[in-house]
């Protein structure tokens, strides 16, 4: 963290490692309108605080993550237990209706039925996922959120891109990674099986699936990649060697974070900024293409969790 944090960063990032972080919610259109849904919550007494770039996210008490888990509209699927920074990554996307969309980390789901939602369930969204308990929860998941457009393929990612060719207008890749966001000094079981080798076998396996994906995708199509890992080699490192892999077709696009207005029927909208520092252009004795610096990471605080996201076109 010392190597990748500018000094202004430091304290304040490791802090949160042992700090509890509020909790997030996405409002599911394919279950319901959604004003409806915040006014069923909101008589339950959950305390939505609007999100500004999403309409349908909402961050609440962690205390009440447990209460949203288990009122009528959870089980329902039209609210969903999501943290912000997950539903960045489907908004960042953009998928619109009709599009050919691949999600090919897909399982267990929120972010395959965030896909669905914004494309409206019009077009065709393909869920890829090899393990198979992983598999069948992806499957239900949907189902309880409405998904209507998914097809489901049990199947290594990393032999899509050679099965299918170009054919997808986006895809998702939300790549297994050690998971560094996700550690927490009161919870031992979350790093315990973290070790530098363990980060070397999972880059491996992440340019493995980050080629494919991208081999999935149409001329002038989007690929969002994405880890919840804070390790260079996981992130800028395995879009550097897809740069080097399609030199002529790859394309790092800038990522803006949008700005959309929160519901007008929440009197007091959200203050929070997404607080992100640009990708890494050096690692070490490495040298990544000056275009990596498009590529972000989202810095953990109160309401958002650890996230690098990098954008890519095919030419």
């Amino acid at each position: 963290m010392q190597q990748i944090l500018p000094a202004s960063d430091l304290d304040r990032v490791l802090a949160t490692f042992s700090l509890p972080r509020r909790a997030a919610v996405r409002i599911n259109p394919l279950r319901g309108e959604p004003p409806e849904t915040i006014r069923r919550l909101l008589a339950s007494g959950i305390e939505l605080t609007p999100i500004d770039w999403s309409s349908h996210a909402f961050s609440i008490p962690e205390a009440q993550r447990e209460t949203v888990s288990h009122l009528p509209a959870a089980e329902q699927g039209q609210v969903y237990l999501q943290s912000l920074s997950s539903q960045l990554a489907a908004v960042l996307l953009a998928p619109q209706p009709g599009d050919q969309v691949l999600d090919l980390a897909a399982a267990p789901g929120g972010k395959a039925a965030h896909l669905a939602a914004l494309m409206q369930n019009d077009g065709l969204l393909s869920c890829v996922e090899p393990i198979k308990d992983r598999f069948y929860r992806l499957q239900a998941n949907l189902k309880r959120q409405g998904v209507t457009i998914a097809r489901f393929y049990r199947t290594d990612g990393r032999t899509v891109g050679k099965k299918v060719g170009p054919r997808f207008d986006r895809v998702l890749l939300d790549a297994p990674c050690s998971g560094e966001a996700r550690f927490t000094t009161t919870e031992p079981a979350s790093f315990e099986t973290w070790s530098p080798r363990k980060i070397k076998e999972t880059s491996w396996k992440q340019i493995g699936l980050i080629a494919s994906a991208f081999e999935s995708l149409k001329p002038g199509g989007r690929l969002l990649y994405a880890t919840c890992s804070f390790a260079p080699e996981e992130n800028e490192q395995v879009v550097a060697s897809l740069l080097d892999r399609f030199p002529d077709s790859a394309e790092l696009l800038p990522i803006d974070i949008p700005q959309l207005q929160p519901q007008e029927s929440l009197a007091e909208p959200s203050a929070t900024m997404v607080p992100i520092r640009p990708g890494l252009t050096t690692w070490e004795e490495e040298i990544f293409p000056a275009d990596l610096r498009h590529t972000v990471r989202i810095l953990p605080n109160e309401f958002y969790d650890g996230f690098f996201l990098a954008l890519i076109k095919r030419r």
